[in-house]
């Protein structure tokens, strides 16, 4: 039989290609279409590397009947058809706890970047207005009410974060035992009381089908007048950016945070990406040195670990009961 292979979509570092060698040839398809992804597979692949935008379906999978895993770089896993590699009995992994700090450190400098007007008051320097410091006032993070959505790995360290501004912390997330969390002085409750509730609202929720458009048009106008929206979870768990756009100019919102679109890129035309109180980066939050490095041991480790017959960690894989089958 032809050697074994492991195809990455989007690249690898040359020492991770280089341990990964032990288990067969690696090919790195750094920019990858999918029709370039399905050329490549066939009967040698033995593990698929997920880090681009590439849909990893059952054609794929199909494509590659010998598949014993697949990975994914970080904390999302909606580029991949989890039912259909459970279906399959292939474990997908990823990692989430690797990069939890670097998102968490890029949601309170949105945060405090927004309540504290950053760009607009370099702006104001810029313009010489010297006297708008009499005119315009911040927002105070001090006593505000924050709401969290999603209280898994980030959504706790953001809370953790919080911890010197004495803000008043909700939560929604019916998923986790809420008596777990005694100690972390948050109110849980559900999506409509912390709407109604929250000063400033962020998002830290996978995008699943539950999930998609959960902040949209029939709600946003819940959120009290004057509020800030943070976005570092996934761009589709929002509507869209016209939403935020229209909350914006009616000024429902002050500001808004994003690190992600419902769309990658987005749509560079669009008004929200001009808008003087959106404050936006382009999912970058997890470029940190030490996420980046911890995102790549520890897919590296899992992975040998899976391709050397033993099971990986249960919590960095996302459909766990598919381990009994390798």
């Amino acid at each position: 039989m032809r050697q074994e292979r492991i195809v990455s979509i989007g690249p690898l570092p040359s020492h991770i290609v280089q341990a990964l060698r032990e288990f067969g040839e690696v090919v790195c398809l750094p920019d990858a279409s999918r029709s370039e992804v399905l050329e490549t597979l066939d009967e040698r692949v033995i593990l698929l590397i997920a880090r681009g935008s590439v849909m990893v379906d059952r054609e794929i999978m199909e494509r590659a009947p010998r598949l014993r895993g697949i990975s994914r770089t970080g904390v999302g896993y909606d580029t991949v058809d989890i039912a259909e590699a459970t279906k399959r009995s292939i474990p997908v992994l990823y990692t989430p706890g690797a990069m939890t700090q670097a998102v968490a450190e890029h949601t309170l400098a949105l945060m405090l970047a927004a309540v504290k007007r950053l760009f607009f008051w370099r702006e104001r320097l810029l313009e010489r207005d010297w006297d708008a410091r009499y005119r315009e006032t911040n927002i105070d993070l001090e006593g505000a009410s924050v709401g969290i959505i999603g209280y898994g790995r980030i959504g706790r360290r953001v809370r953790g974060l919080l911890r010197p501004f004495g803000c008043r912390v909700l939560a929604d997330d019916p998923y986790i035992d809420h008596s777990l969390y005694r100690e972390d002085e948050v109110e849980f409750v559900d999506l409509e009381t912390i709407l109604r509730s929250s000063q400033i609202l962020t998002l830290h929720v996978p995008l699943t089908e539950e999930t998609r458009g959960m902040i949209h048009r029939g709600n946003l106008w819940d959120l009290p007048r004057g509020g800030v929206l943070i976005n570092t979870a996934r761009g589709a768990v929002v509507e869209d950016l016209d939403l935020l756009w229209q909350a914006l100019e009616e000024s429902h919102l002050s500001v808004v945070g994003l690190d992600v679109f419902p769309d990658e890129p987005p749509s560079w035309d669009h008004p929200l990406l001009r808008h003087p109180r959106a404050i936006l980066t382009g999912h970058v939050a997890a470029r940190t040195f030490l996420a980046q490095r911890r995102i790549l041991e520890t897919m590296l480790r899992d992975v040998v670990r899976l391709l050397s017959g033993e099971s990986p960690p249960s919590e960095n894989v996302v459909n766990p009961e598919v381990l009994g089958d390798h």
